[in-house]
């Protein structure tokens, strides 16, 4: 029986510790939820910046954990706002047309897709600011200052081995490829307002 014990341990380490190599695709679900079960930190943060437009709150699991969504269009911008399970902000996101990007920024972007991806397709873009409180504030209200840390998130339909998949390829403020995971676009419909 001991030796049966040992190798059910050496079982479970290795497919536990290789299990990460093969989750690798994005996993997303997101679900619509009240005001009321959005952590009140996050809440009174929304409330204190007083946006004055219709707010959406969104339950959020995925590869990251559980996350919470604040959207909204604000001066014609869509933004998302994401806390913590705490409610403490962890980023903005604002969603960007590609073509109007500066052209330097759309010239990097390609080149970084263009190392990892025969061909590609850009299906949706977003500008996510990092930083805190104040700094994401000042990206949202005063759109002409930037946080430093600012990355890109990008929706693509990309050709690696002659094969299309869709993916959402993180960007940093230097346009290195952070994360690319790939995803069913049946998850897809989780990216939308």
């Amino acid at each position: 029986m001991n030796g049966f014990k040992t190798s059910l341990f050496i079982f479970s380490i290795l497919f536990w510790g290789i299990s990460p190599i093969f989750s690798q695709e994005k996993f997303e679900k997101e679900y619509r939820i009240e005001s009321h079960e959005v952590p009140k930190k996050a809440f009174q943060l929304i409330e204190k910046w007083n946006f004055n437009t219709k707010i959406k709150w969104y339950a959020e699991e995925s590869n990251d954990g559980k996350s919470f969504e604040a959207k909204l269009t604000y001066k014609g911008n869509k933004y998302s706002i994401e806390f913590d399970e705490k409610g403490t902000i962890l980023d903005v996101e604002k969603t960007v047309k590609y073509s109007k990007l500066p052209k330097n920024n759309k010239e990097s972007i390609e080149s970084s897709l263009s190392k990892s991806f025969q061909k590609f397709k850009i299906k949706k873009i977003q500008i996510q600011f990092l930083g805190d409180e104040n700094e994401l504030f000042q990206a949202i209200f005063h759109q002409k200052s930037q946080p430093e840390n600012t990355n890109y998130e990008i929706v693509i339909k990309g050709n690696k081995s002659d094969k299309y998949l869709m993916y959402e390829v993180l960007l940093d403020a230097d346009f290195n490829i952070q994360k690319e995971l790939p995803f069913s676009s049946i998850n897809s419909f989780n990216l939308e307002f």
